[in-house]
């Protein structure tokens, strides 16, 4: 009886151990961003694994390294536009929290906006669908598309977001009064990552 008893006992403390580890581990995943209030079901999908908690952990980093290392002049030629940097960010959070809980979803989202950051001169550009969807891309195209030239080179969801977005600051800019609505939205955006 002694010989039950303590197995019991052994086996309760063993399935409390296991619990509280369990609830150590999903408390201890600390993203980038705060793990409290109204969270979407993908944030808090990260903020109960620690191992997408460290993929939001890195992925600021890079957005935070690609953001500083824009020089504090635009370029007006290429991606490295803070302007626009921010604003895919945005776009590709709100990608990213259509994962819902999906890990898997959830880790290809990271795995292809912290390429896309953290990629060399050498490296090929990631596709604006890839990075905030196919259509988000067309938007950018299309916003692009009423705001260019005869040509269009820039116009393609093929090239990164970035890109365009850049292009479309520039031709907002460049319009003046007679700009379409779409471009009050590249006066000031707010950095999120």
């Amino acid at each position: 009886m002694w010989k039950a008893c303590c197995s019991a006992f052994a086996r309760s403390m063993a399935a409390a151990a296991l619990a509280a580890l369990l609830s150590v581990s999903a408390a201890a995943a600390e993203p980038s961003f705060p793990c409290t209030g109204n969270l979407t079901p993908t944030e808090k999908a990260i903020c109960a694994d620690d191992g997408l908690a460290a993929l939001d952990r890195a992925l600021a980093t890079a957005f935070t390294s690609k953001v500083d290392g824009v020089p504090g002049e635009k370029t007006h030629s290429d991606d490295d536009d803070r302007d626009a940097i921010v604003i895919t960010q945005k776009a590709w959070i709100a990608h990213r929290n259509e994962c819902g809980a999906d890990k898997a979803c959830i880790r290809k989202a990271y795995a292809v906006r912290t390429g896309a950051l953290t990629a060399g001169p050498n490296t090929p550009d990631t596709a604006c669908r890839d990075t905030v969807g196919a259509k988000q891309a067309a938007v950018y195209v299309k916003q692009c598309l009423q705001v260019a030239t005869e040509t269009h080179p820039p116009c393609n969801a093929d090239n990164t977001c970035e890109l365009m977005i850049s292009h479309n600051i520039d031709r907002c800019a460049f319009l003046g009064d007679h700009v379409p609505k779409f471009c009050a939205a590249f006066s000031h955006p707010d950095a999120q990552h």
